[in-house]
């Protein structure tokens, strides 16, 4: 598919870059960068939009009809998962790692390992998920089914099911409907 602004590679072209795996109905912008193609799973019906920004030097595992836009930064060093039905919207930022910031380590990838330090850990989003444009979410993080993020917040930590949260950190400001999961349902029951 060609559109003004560049295109999509598609599930046949994705296959054969060496991915772990990639299911049906696959879409990945042309001017997206991803890195570390051999750890990443991605399921069917997935979309990845321009300029985003993939490094997999641990396992990324996107799953069902998730969608990924513009301007997005998924570091996954430390294993990050994406649940289905998940959306991240424009630029958001997900750390498996980040860099001390107290000052008792050095930061860089040009600075030798033993004198780098700072907080890693895996990052787990539950399916029906939705991450609001140019948050961040941080390593240890888990965002339980159903949560949704206001756009520019921070997550750390966990995040309970079907919350609504925002701000920077989050807090936990409403409940989330659980509408959606019967449509989906019935939806699914058609094809």
């Amino acid at each position: 598919m060609k559109d003004l602004g560049g295109n999509y590679l598609v599930t046949d072209e994705l296959r054969d870059l060496g991915f772990m795996r990639v299911g049906e109905n696959v879409r990945i912008h042309s001017r997206s960068s991803v890195y570390g193609l051999e750890n990443i799973s991605i399921e069917d019906n997935c979309r990845i939009d321009d300029f985003s920004l993939i490094v997999a030097t641990g396992r990324l595992k996107i799953g069902r009809n998730v969608s990924i836009h513009s301007h997005c930064f998924i570091g996954a060093r430390f294993g990050i998962s994406i649940g289905d039905f998940t959306t991240l919207a424009p630029g958001v930022k997900i750390f498996s790692s980040s860099d001390d910031y107290h000052g008792e380590f050095l930061t860089g990838p040009t600075i030798p390992k033993q004198f780098v330090g700072g907080e890693s850990g895996e990052v787990q989003i539950s399916k029906h998920v939705i991450i609001g444009s140019n948050s961040v979410v941080l390593p240890n993080s888990n965002i339980r089914e159903g949560a949704s993020i206001g756009a520019l917040s921070m997550v750390r930590g966990e995040i309970s099911e079907w919350s609504i949260n925002a701000g920077a950190p989050t807090k936990e400001i409403g409940v989330r409907s659980k509408q959606l999961l019967r449509q989906l349902d019935n939806y699914l029951k058609l094809e």
